[in-house]
């Protein structure tokens, strides 16, 4: 018996052994970390409001973003370095251009309904991506918010009180009151109470980035019944009141609930909005947040993060190198926002996604993600596309609470999005459907700067690209006709895949006629040839190719035509001819890299560094996607704006390893910045190594793909998801991988057949 025992013992011990081994030899395959942990809402707040980020937690692409207001805020509402004022549910993250900040609580204790009279300082201030934290200094009040899709529930705790406060105020918004540069207005409001704990109503406002106006409803719950409550104006306090209208446009008007607090009591406060109704803001919250346990609503935030976040997996040691990735991820899944069922004019069962804030910042990173990491939600967002054409007639590229937004920042990117989905097998849509889209942007829109507010012609000149492939001299005319130029190329590849092949010669041959702007005459230091622009008669205008013109100004938005004279996505090896050849190419655009001319600041340089491929020197693509990454992202921030996910995503790429030409079915590759990459996709793994990967050794070596030698210098989507593992070994010095490519343009698709 004792023999037995002592077998079963050392059987016991050997198996606990081999399973050891065997767990250990099964971990160098996962990460030991959770990603969630090294997402760091700071970066994009710290940088002086350059940024634009939202500091409050949200869900994945969901609908509120509760995060704290404060004077002098920026425009997403916050400033780090003023007391904080209260707290709004709805923010646009990392844009140029303000909106939201409503509906607008303040925790208190005492009363005080004057705009800037509850302003407190703040300590043991932390951020997550599924938790906002802060103790009010002025009140010894501590706040916690942690968010689901359309609503928040909120844990303040007080100190011993018989005048502990929440006030309400439906007035209260980012444009009107944080950033009153931006302005706005509310022309309604109204605002009920329930006595045993309940407030709902709702607010007409506009202002902000967008047209028109717009409607927010809410309703708002607290844990403990009120000891007294009442409405506020203008005019005063009156208790008891249990309603309050608004009479004059942009008076404060609002509500508030008082309680009894012993020292340490936790009060919850759970709220719901949505754009369409009271009773659907109800309905949101009784199926998000049914019960008062903030616990569970955190942690299903921190299980939905970590399962979005988890699809990519980065081995690195480098806890900073984690922070960076991880919360630029983070900041590629916030925007557009999933509003299916919550706006008015559409059907319950109809999709629709919102704050589309704008798609010229999100198409060239932000959607191929999307397609790349949730394809599901990339063919919800073509459908949304689709119904948007269906009820308004149009899909304007700026889509905000639910309104089409008349001018565009450049050409009708929509296009692109469809083309990309498309081209790269998105499941799950009518593609026919969707080529009426684009179809109508093709024949229909194409129209020019036609100024703000207005979607007809009112600018004859402006709306000429249809006709001749360009638009004359004025506001942004040069940008916009190179925009539709690739708006044109993703139609007609749309167009080739559904076998419409008269479409496909009209506007193949349309998007070419960007050449029509070149000016081979035109100078900047010793090299020549640029984009420029063309007077009515046809005549080229002298411009300073050097000078970034702005927003909304003459001949380029938001960049320099060296910047522009980058963007011929369909036709770079037209763009080379053009430019001497390979040779010259390439030192003319390692020139406008070095010298700050092409600047990454702004989404139309994303592409730039990537061209070096169709000069075969991927060395210099990687040596500047490495620069970029090094020099324009930090702990603090992002080049820029961060807008909406664009520059996030685009780090998202360049860290991984390979970059989309958006619209195409095509990736470059420049080799990773860690020695491991897993991208977890719905049926299978993207494996991504790299040998002698270090801050020196940014050169490819040489590739290989599935364990065979890769001799070229991009990949196609279909061969990346068909559980590719690419193995990179990488060096100091640059070598011949990569230098004898050729990859598929316009020309190729003339060349192939249906």
């Amino acid at each position: 018996m004792k023999l037995k025992m002592n077998l079963i013992i050392k059987s016991t011990i050997i198996l606990i052994f081999v399973q050891f081994i065997y767990g250990c030899a099964g971990n160098t395959n996962k990460i030991d970390y959770s990603p969630i942990d090294y997402v760091d809402p700071f970066i994009g707040v710290l940088d002086g409001g350059k940024s634009n980020c939202v500091i409050g937690p949200q869900l994945p692409n969901g609908s509120v973003n509760p995060s704290p207001q404060t004077i002098e805020g920026h425009h997403d509402g916050y400033s780090p370095d003023q007391p904080i004022r209260g707290f709004g549910q709805l923010h646009a993250t990392g844009t140029g251009w303000g909106k939201y900040g409503m509906l607008f609580i303040s925790p208190q204790v005492g009363l005080n309904i004057d705009t800037g009279g509850h302003d407190s300082p703040k300590s043991k201030e932390f951020a997550t991506a599924y938790e906002y934290g802060v103790v009010l200094d002025r009140y010894n009040l501590g706040v916690k918010v942690t968010p689901s899709y359309h609503s928040a529930i909120y844990e303040l705790t007080y100190p011993e009180s018989d005048s502990a406060s929440i006030i309400f105020d439906v007035t209260h918004n980012i444009p009107m009151h944080i950033a009153p540069m931006i302005g706005g207005s509310v022309s309604e409001a109204v605002i009920n109470i329930d006595p045993n704990g309940m407030i709902y109503g709702h607010g007409r406002y506009t202002g902000g980035f967008g047209d028109g106006h717009y409607r927010v409803y809410f309703v708002a719950e607290t844990s403990k019944k009120p000891t007294d409550y009442g409405t506020w104006n203008n005019d005063g306090i009156t208790f008891g009141s249990n309603k309050s209208t608004l009479e004059v446009e942009n008076e404060p008007i609002g509500a508030f609930f008082r309680f009894n607090t012993s020292d340490q009591e936790i009060v919850h406060l759970k709220i719901a909005i949505s754009f369409k109704s009271v009773e659907k803001a109800k309905e949101w919250l009784s199926i998000e947040i049914p019960e008062w346990d903030y616990d569970s609503v955190r942690q299903y935030a921190i299980d939905v993060w970590n399962d979005q976040l988890s699809k990519v997996q980065i081995f690195t040691d480098n806890i900073d190198e984690r922070k960076i990735f991880y919360t630029a991820l983070y900041q590629s899944m916030r925007m557009p926002r999933d509003r299916t069922d919550d706006l008015p004019g559409f059907e319950k069962d109809e999709e629709v996604w919102d704050d589309h804030y704008a798609v010229w910042d999100t198409w060239r990173t932000v959607f191929p993600l999307m397609v790349l990491l949730n394809p599901d939600k990339a063919s919800s967002n073509v459908k949304a596309f689709i119904n948007r054409y269906k009820r308004n007639g149009r899909v304007k590229d700026t889509y905000i609470a639910g309104i089409d937004m008349a001018a565009d920042q450049g050409g009708d990117n929509v296009d692109n999005i469809i083309s990309d989905a498309f081209v790269k097998g998105i499941q799950g849509v009518n593609w026919n459907e969707a080529y009426l889209v684009m179809k109508h942007n093709a024949d229909n829109q194409r129209l020019g700067n036609q100024g703000f507010g207005y979607f007809g012609i009112r600018d004859s000149s402006m709306a000429l690209y249809k006709k001749q492939g360009w638009i004359p001299e004025g506001v942004m005319s040069t940008s916009m006709s190179l925009e539709y130029a690739y708006n044109d190329y993703c139609v007609a590849q749309v167009a080739k895949g559904l076998g419409k092949n008269e479409d496909f010669h009209y506007y193949a041959n349309r998007s070419k006629k960007w050449i029509n702007l070149w000016d081979d005459n035109a100078k900047s230091d010793t090299f020549k040839g640029f984009i420029t622009s063309l007077d009515l008669n046809g005549n080229p205008v002298e411009i300073d190719v050097e000078k970034s013109m702005g927003s909304w100004k003459d001949f380029f938005y938001e960049g320099s035509s060296w910047t522009y004279s980058f963007f011929m996505p369909h036709q770079p090896y037209k763009l080379i001819e053009l430019s001497g050849g390979k040779d010259i190419f390439a030192a003319k655009l390692d020139h406008g890299l070095k010298n700050g001319y092409i600047d990454y600041t702004n989404e139309p340089a994303f592409l730039a560094a990537h061209l070096f491929h169709y000069a075969n020197r991927p060395d210099l693509a990687s040596f500047w996607v490495h620069q970029l990454m090094d020099n324009k992202y930090s702990l603090k921030g992002y080049p820029g704006n961060e807008d909406s996910g664009a520059m996030g995503s685009w780090y998202v790429f360049a860290a991984m390893g390979f970059f989309p030409n958006a619209g195409q079915n095509i990736y470059f590759l420049h080799g990773p910045r860690y020695r491991k990459v897993e991208i977890k996709l719905n049926n299978t793994n993207v494996t991504i190594t790299a040998d002698n990967v270090s801050e020196a050794n940014i050169y490819v070596q040489s590739c290989t793909l599935n364990g065979k030698p890769w001799n070229q210098s991009w990949i196609t989507h279909n061969e990346l998801i068909e559980g590719a593992k690419l193995h990179f070994v990488m060096g100091a010095h640059s070598s011949d991988w990569g230098t004898n490519n050729h990859i598929p343009t316009l020309d190729s698709l003339f060349d192939s057949e249906f």
